[in-house]
């Protein structure tokens, strides 16, 4: 790709129409990032959990751990049952495995060239509590990312920048990570870690 792939104008104003103020249950900045960059006002509830459900069919796991950090904060002495609030949790997907965030960079590097040339699903599980109901409703979505072929020179400039550290399959698709990717299919946003589309489709 020669240039970054963007959230567009309306979906950004969707995003603020339905949910002006939103509680974000993690830490993640990215996700902070996205939902600001759509003029929304984040509260950020970090949860603690521990990030093992047992599971192994990809979708399941993310929709589980989704489900598990809202639940925390559902639960929790700060929860305001006015206020929208999610959690997600996304995970990269290469012929079945699942690839998460690396330990290190020589890790990062062994990711990479797993994924050089070939097509990745990326999942984010989601899960998003409503005050207008009172429910939690849980999804999974997809998006397709294809990575072109690249050199061990490529390898260590990517991971040079500094952009594998913390990000599920040791990219980030919103910084350096588009000069990798030959194309995409699916959401954008959902490749940063929160599918906005399916967001405002919850909310609405």
């Amino acid at each position: 790709m020669t240039s970054c792939p963007v959230v567009s104008q309306d979906l950004k104003a969707s995003v603020k129409s339905v949910c002006p103020t939103l509680v974000l249950a993690s830490a993640s900045p990215n996700r902070r990032a996205l939902l600001e960059d759509c003029d929304v006002k984040v509260i950020v509830r970090p949860q603690d959990i521990n990030e093992i459900c047992g599971l192994t069919e990809p979708s399941s796991v993310v929709r589980t751990l989704s489900r598990q950090k809202l639940d925390s904060y559902l639960i929790s002495p700060l929860f305001d049952r006015t206020i929208p609030a999610i959690a997600v949790d996304t995970l990269v997907c290469l012929d079945g495995s699942l690839l998460g965030k690396p330990s290190d960079k020589d890790d990062a590097a062994r990711m990479l060239r797993r994924l050089s040339g070939r097509t990745h699903e990326v999942l984010s599980g989601m899960s998003v509590y409503n005050p207008a109901s009172g429910d939690v409703t849980v999804i999974c979505d997809t998006s397709l990312v294809r990575f072109r072929e690249f050199s061990d020179e490529d390898i260590a400039w990517y991971v040079g920048t500094g952009d594998p550290i913390g990000a599920a399959g040791a990219y980030k698709i919103q910084s350096h990570g588009y000069k990798l990717i030959e194309d995409i299919s699916g959401s954008f946003s959902n490749i940063i870690g929160l599918p906005l589309e399916k967001l405002v489709g919850i909310l609405a």
